[in-house]
């Protein structure tokens, strides 16, 4: 196998910027690549910022923090940043007329040795991409913030090789994340699909006035969330009792919510401009805070508990 070394995030959005920053992080040699330079340039200060952050909490030398950014190339022309790669990320829109055309494009451009990933949450690209080189197009999903949440769900697709499966699980491993493997595309794939039926109950329970946002949000972290960074939701089973469990799921006065496609709650809170953290209004208020501060607090906390869960050996 050929050893990767260059690597090109195609998209510089909320996950391409990050992504790059990750394998910046590990040691190699990435182009960013977007459609003009502001948002190339606003992707570098967000990287910035976040090595800042990082830096500020120990889990990066100072010494590396300029030696990062000085990995991370930008360029608003896709042939500069794909000439040269072993591995390209594709971390556009979710809109399959983009995608196919910037596969046709990197497949041409790209060496034969390179292997193309998309960070698609849902889109099954493997029956509309068309390369000469299907043994090395997989799915690599990657969880906001990619530089701090470890999960990355591989998909591989009806003619992905094994090797080129192992090439990527290798190297996510040796960057400190935790990839798991999917045989074959799943809509959604494994978080996703746990957090969607999720989601549909915290809808079902705000449409209908149950509780308050508030309220859901402490039921959830003060009760199953508290376990499940240590036992997971199968483990949490055993926990349980699975002779519990078979009893639980027979009980026919429990019916889940029908399956939304739209919330009320929602909509409103769309149609009053309140969009989430991003512009600082959403379920919550946020103070006035830039989209800036209010990741850095999140990022915080989330590093606090990464390191937590890696001392106890759960991650």
């Amino acid at each position: 196998m050929t050893e990767i070394r260059n690597v090109t995030v195609v998209g510089a959005g909320t996950m391409g910027h990050s992504l790059a920053q990750a394998f910046a992080q590990s040691g190699y040699d990435v182009w960013l690549n977007d459609v003009n330079e502001e948002i190339l340039s606003k992707a570098k200060s967000l990287i910035g910022s976040n090595l800042k952050t990082i830096v500020e909490m120990g889990l990066l030398p100072k010494d590396q923090e300029l030696a990062t950014l000085h990995r991370i190339h930008t360029t608003a022309k896709i042939e500069e940043a794909a000439s040269h790669a072993d591995l390209v990320i594709e971390a556009i829109i979710e809109d399959k007329s983009a995608k196919i055309a910037l596969f046709k494009a990197l497949d041409q451009i790209c060496p034969q040795r390179a292997i193309l990933a998309s960070n698609t949450s849902f889109m099954d690209i493997f029956k509309f991409v068309e390369t000469k080189r299907p043994d090395k197009v997989l799915i690599t999903h990657w969880f906001a913030p990619p530089h701090l949440v470890p999960l990355v769900e591989i998909v591989r697709g009806p003619q992905t090789a094994q090797e080129t499966v192992d090439q990527v699980k290798e190297l996510l491993i040796k960057m400190g994340k935790m990839p798991i493997v999917i045989s074959r595309f799943l809509p959604g794939f494994i978080a996703n699909r746990l957090w969607s039926a999720l989601r549909n109950e915290v809808l079902f329970l705000l449409d209908n006035g149950y509780a308050t946002a508030e309220d859901i949000d402490i039921a959830a972290k003060a009760s199953f969330g508290l376990r499940t960074p240590i036992v997971g939701v199968v483990k949490r089973m055993d926990f349980a009792g699975l002779d519990v469990t078979q009893k639980v799921i027979r009980n026919a006065d429990f019916e889940i919510a029908p399956q939304m496609t739209r919330s009320k709650t929602l909509d409103q809170l769309v149609a009053q401009g309140r969009m989430g953290a991003k512009n600082g209004k959403g379920f919550y208020e946020y103070g006035g805070r830039s989209p800036a501060e209010i990741m850095k607090e999140r990022d915080i906390k989330l590093i606090k508990l990464k390191i937590f869960l890696q001392e106890v050996g759960e991650l």
